[in-house]
C-alpha cells in the first residue's frame, strides 16, 4: 500500500483491507472522534514545528 500526503489531502492506494487497517491504526492513535482533517492539520503543524528547530 502507498499513501501520499499533500497540504490538504491524503491519498491511499492499495486494497480495501489495507486501507481499513491503516484507518483503524489512525483511529487507535488519534482516537475515535478524530477526523481525517484533524490528522492532516496535526501532521502539518508537527511538520512545520520540526522544521523550525535547527
Amino acid at each position: 500500500m502507498k499513501s501520499y500526503q499533500g497540504e490538504h489531502s491524503i491519498h491511499m492506494v492499495g486494497r480495501a483491507w489495507q486501507i481499513r487497517i491503516m484507518l483503524k491504526q489512525w483511529q487507535n492513535q488519534w482516537g475515535p472522534e478524530a477526523t481525517i482533517m484533524d490528522i492532516i492539520t496535526a501532521k502539518r503543524l508537527n511538520k512545520h514545528a520540526s522544521s523550525r528547530h535547527y
